[in-house]
């Protein structure tokens, strides 16, 4: 027995033994169902095992084999989705279900419904092996009546497996992305809330598959809940995931071009340069230069993308235009920047995957290896196809990589490997395909608050200042509130929790009222009592103002206000005697926060430089006033003597006779 209808056997073996209700639901119609089969022709008779489940005792099964080889994939594809009912014909025969095929072929029950046919070698399997290609092979079950109660088209491929060289056979790489994620884990009120057991199977069930370099997208805020909440977990997680590439990824899952529209592209940047750290400090090495593209991203993503570090783009076919997506998904191509820089993207395989997503696993399984065989064989350079692991059935990945591991063409590989293949060429012409975004969410409130929170973070940090780590936690929230994967109210959440925390920690601070202030120095020191209420001792600044006092040391200063009651001293200088009014405010540094603020009543006995000059000035003036009036009244007390003798004597000079007279 050769090695090929071996391993079909064992797989038939192995699939009866893990479930004999393989296709529950199925009990009571009847359905036909492919277990395993020869794909691949060879000097071997080909076999076909099946299972008859809910089918009349006097069903029949009818096989029919196409001499129309088939030798391109997309026509593969059609058969398979639209069996042929008409052609040329290597085989047309029947078989009722306790085997009798009336000599044309071999048909043997087994257990739970397992038939295996034995196709005729001298016959059948020569005209087989003489019509190179992919060979339909429709399967029905009909009634007593010719009436089909279920079928299934696959295909006997005959085609060489030559080792591959420079010039060809060429070889199809596959290679596989797998999600490791989960919803962010910081709450609110700053719980781990993070559901391990379903996180560790995801990462197990990559690892199952040991023989796959897969690429896995993980969040790297997962790594940090895991570290704070369950480090085991964490120990586990990381074993499981190996040494296996990981995607570019930010910090929490976020849509680039939203928050890039909102004016926070550095917010961007910055989430993935904290991704990037945060891979390395548990991981141990850098994450790849690969990021998977979300629906609403266009070319001013790609450029912001590329300043986040990355190299390469992971897309599906509904984000691209229509010439695009006609093109062979097989090579990466390229995608224009805003700036008009080239960056390489690959495409998923959206045609395997549908082919991959049938209710019948190996029937699946089979369909999808002989397309990539008759890829490889019209194919004149190395191709590649990049399938999603997450939309793929566990027993459809155990069989295709069983055809894989079959065929020298075939071969798995990482997604790094694919982006280095050679570029899709149409027409000469290197394909650069064209994004079709979709419309992104506006998060322009969200990114205003946020804003603010930040401020606020960064304040507080200053406040509390050498006890800034207390904060860390909060600044989690703010990194954590820009998910996609909350919605509006989720992300408020955090906010508020933001808001009520530098509430919180701004509170408490106290200017009590006291009596009034009496300085009977012109220059003195102005008491002033302020309270703390917080547990920590915090820094800020004592802004004053007032009118007819002067600050000598200036109207801001810093402050430590520890616990409790502070008292500090103000130098002051009074600018008038009399009633003044001193304000105190308590901010933040920097005046983000006002904490408190207050007033002190003065009353000044002191006179003031300036009052003592007009003081002096005054008496001065008085002074000479007096001077000026005692001398004019003496002056006139002259004056008057002075004239009253003047008419003495001459009233006295009149009243004597002169000579002549005489």
């Amino acid at each position: 027995m050769s090695i090929r209808r071996a391993a079909v056997l064992g797989a038939i073996l192995f699939v009866v033994a893990l479930s004999s209700g393989h296709h529950v639901g199925a009990q009571n119609a009847a359905r036909l169902d492919l277990e395993a089969q020869t794909l691949f022709v060879d000097d071997d008779p080909a076999e076909v095992v099946l299972r008859v489940s809910g089918a009349p005792d006097t069903a029949r099964i009818r096989f029919t084999i196409y001499d129309d080889p088939v030798l391109t994939r997309a026509e593969l594809r059609a058969h398979h989705h639209d069996p042929p009912t008409s052609g040329s014909r290597i085989a047309n025969f029947e078989c009722s279900l306790d085997g009798d095929c009336r000599g044309q072929a071999t048909l043997t029950e087994g257990p739970d419904g397992i038939r295996t046919l034995t196709l005729p070698d001298d016959e059948i399997g020569e005209s087989l092996r003489s019509t190179p290609g992919a060979l339909p092979l429709v399967v029905q079950l009909l009634d007593e009546d010719d009436e089909v109660l279920d079928e299934f088209a696959t295909s006997l491929i005959v085609l060489d497996d030559a080792a591959p060289t420079a010039t060809g056979p060429f070889r199809v790489r596959v290679a596989f992305t797998g999600r490791v994620v989960a919803p962010v884990a910081l709450q609110p009120d700053l719980r781990y809330d993070l559901d391990v057991d379903a996180l560790l199977a995801a990462a197990s069930a990559i690892a199952d598959h040991r023989e796959l370099a897969v690429t896995i997208e993980l969040r790297p805020e997962t790594l940090d809940a895991l570290a704070a909440s369950d480090p085991a977990a964490l120990d586990e997680l990381l074993t499981i995931i190996g040494e296996r590439p990981l995607l570019r990824s930010s910090w929490v899952d976020m849509d680039e071009e939203a928050w890039r529209r909102a004016g926070e592209s550095d917010q961007v940047v910055a989430q993935y340069t904290l991704g990037n750290d945060t891979f390395e400090a548990f991981v141990g090495a850098p994450p790849t230069g690969l990021v998977r593209l979300d629906p609403d991203a266009g070319t001013d993503t790609l450029a912001l993308l590329r300043s986040a570090g990355a190299t390469a783009v992971l897309v599906d076919d509904d984000q691209l235009d229509t010439d695009t997506r006609a093109a062979d998904p097989t090579q990466p191509f390229q995608l224009l920047d805003a700036n008009g820089v080239a960056i390489t993207a690959l495409r998923y395989d959206e045609g395997l995957h549908d082919t991959l997503a049938d209710e019948d696993p190996e029937l699946a399984a089979y369909r999808a290896i002989a397309e990539l065989a008759i890829a490889a064989e019209e194919a004149t350079t190395d191709l590649g196809v990049l399938l999603d692991l997450d939309r793929l059935d566990t027993e459809v990945m155990v069989r295709m990589l069983e055809g894989i591991d079959d065929r020298r063409v075939l071969r798995v590989t990482n997604v790094e490997e694919l982006v280095q293949r050679d570029l899709a060429r149409v027409d000469g012409e290197t394909l650069r395909g064209e994004l079709v975004p979709t419309e992104p969410p506006d998060v322009r409130e969200l990114a205003a608050d946020l804003e603010a929170g930040v401020g606020g973070i960064a304040t507080l940090a200053r406040m509390l200042d050498p006890e800034v780590e207390l904060l860390d936690p909060y600044v989690g929230l703010l990194q954590v509130a820009v998910s996609a994967d909350l919605d509006a109210d989720a992300a408020s959440a955090y906010v508020d929790r933001i808001t009520e925390e530098i509430t919180r920690r701004t509170a408490g601070v106290e200017i009590p009222g006291g009596d009034r202030v009496t300085l009977t120095d012109r220059r003195a020191d102005l008491p002033l009592t302020i309270v703390n209420r917080q547990p920590l001792p915090i820094n800020v600044e004592l802004l004053l103002t007032a009118e007819k006092i002067r600050f000598p040391d200036g109207d801001r200063i810093e402050l430590v206000l520890r616990p409790g009651d502070n008292t500090i001293t103000i130098p002051v200088e009074t600018l008038a005697s009399g009633d003044a009014r001193v304000t105190a405010t308590i901010v933040s540094p920097g005046g983000f926060f006002e904490l408190a603020s207050g007033t002190v009543d003065i009353r000044s006995t002191a006179i003031s430089g300036l009052g003592l000059v007009i003081s002096i000035v005054a008496l001065l003036v008085l002074g000479i006033w007096w001077v000026r009036t005692i001398l004019r009244v003496r002056r006139n007390r002259v004056a008057a003597t002075v004239s009253a003798e003047s008419e003495q004597e001459s009233h006295t000079s009149d009243a004597t006779p002169t000579e002549g007279e005489s």
